[in-house]
C-alpha cells in the first residue's frame, strides 16, 4: 500500500531519473557526458531529485487535501517551491539542476493531487484542465507586468531576460498556453514509440528531438540567440527526416552532435524540462488504475 501523495511524488523523481538517464543528448547532461555544462553530471542531477522527492510529495499532498480556489492552490506551491529550490542547491553545492522543473512538476503534483481528490482518476485532459485553472489568469497579469519593466537585472531569470531582450514568455507561456511542448509533441511521440514497441532510450530521444526542432529553447536562447536556436531547429527537422533517434546510426551521430553541440555551448534545457514533464505525466497515467493500491492520504 502506497499513499496518494507519495505514489505522486515517485511518479515525479522516476521522471527526473528517466530524463537524466536518456542518454545520449546533444549538448545536454546525461549517462554519456556532460555536454554543454561544466559544473554538473549525472550524479549532480540523482542528487536533486532525491533532495525534491519529498517535496513533490507535499505538492501532491496540496492537491490532495487544499478546499480552496486552484488559483489560491497554485499560489500556495509557491512557497513550496522556494523550499524545494533551496533544498535543490544544497544538494548540488549550488548548481541548478531542476529550478525550471519545480515550477512545472510543483503544478502537476497538485493537479494530480486534485484529480484524485475530485475525479478519483487522472486522465492527461483532466490534469490539463486543472493546470490552466490554476495558472492562466495569474501568470497571464504576471506577464503583462513583466513586459513593462524595462533593462535587465542580474536578479532575472533566465526566462524574464529572454522576455525583455526577445518577447519569449517562457515557462510561464508553457503553462498559460497548456503546455503545448507536452501534450502537443512529447506525449504523442512517447505513445506512439510505445504502441510500435521501439526501445524506451530511441523513444525518449525521438521526443527530445521533436522537441528540438519544434519549440522554443529558453535555455537555448539564453545561452545564445535566436539565431543559433533557428538553426538547431533546422538541424533536428533534418535529423528527424530522415529517422531521428530511431535510425540504425543513431547513437553514432547524436554522440557526435553532442559533441557539436557542447563546443556550441548549446544546451536544450527547456525541451529536456518538457520531456520529463511529459514522462511524469506517462506515469501518472499508466498508474491511474491502481487506485485500489492506493491509500487515502
Amino acid at each position: 500500500m502506497i499513499k496518494k501523495a507519495e505514489w505522486i511524488g515517485r511518479c515525479a523523481w522516476i521522471a527526473l531519473i528517466e530524463e537524466v538517464n536518456t542518454s545520449p543528448k546533444p549538448g545536454l547532461v546525461d549517462l554519456y557526458s556532460n555536454g554543454a555544462h561544466t559544473d554538473m553530471d549525472a550524479e549532480t542531477f540523482r542528487r536533486s531529485a532525491d533532495a525534491l522527492r519529498p517535496f513533490f510529495v507535499k505538492m501532491a499532498e496540496e492537491g490532495l487535501t487544499f478546499d480552496g480556489t486552484a488559483e489560491e492552490l497554485f499560489m500556495g506551491l509557491r512557497i513550496v517551491g522556494m523550499d524545494a529550490e533551496r533544498a535543490m542547491y544544497a544538494a548540488t553545492g549550488g548548481v541548478n539542476t531542476h529550478k525550471g522543473i519545480i515550477f512545472t512538476f510543483g503544478i502537476f503534483c497538485a493537479a494530480a493531487g486534485r484529480c484524485l481528490r475530485e475525479n478519483h482518476r487522472i486522465t492527461a485532459t483532466n490534469l490539463l484542465g486543472i493546470e490552466q485553472a490554476m495558472t492562466v489568469r495569474i501568470l497571464t497579469a504576471e506577464l503583462e507586468k513583466l513586459k513593462g519593466i524595462t533593462g535587465v537585472t542580474e536578479l532575472s531569470t533566465h526566462g524574464e531576460r529572454n522576455l525583455r531582450r526577445y518577447g519569449t514568455a517562457g515557462c510561464r507561456g508553457e503553462a498559460i498556453e497548456g503546455y503545448p511542448g507536452v501534450f502537443g509533441i512529447a506525449l504523442p511521440v512517447l505513445r506512439e514509440g510505445i504502441r510500435r514497441r521501439r526501445e524506451w532510450n530511441s523513444i525518449k530521444l525521438q521526443a527530445l528531438l521533436t522537441l528540438m526542432a519544434n519549440t522554443e529553447d529558453s535555455n537555448i536562447l539564453s545561452r545564445q540567440n535566436p539565431a543559433v536556436l533557428r538553426d538547431v531547429q533546422q538541424e533536428m527537422q533534418e535529423f528527424l527526416r530522415y529517422g531521428g533517434a530511431y535510425r540504425k546510426d543513431a547513437i553514432k551521430l547524436l554522440e557526435e552532435m553532442d559533441g557539436d553541440y557542447t563546443r556550441r555551448n548549446i544546451s536544450a534545457g527547456g525541451c529536456a524540462d518538457l520531456l520529463a514533464t511529459a514522462i511524469f505525466i506517462l506515469e501518472l497515467e499508466r498508474g491511474a488504475g491502481v487506485d485500489v493500491m492506493l491509500v487515502k492520504g
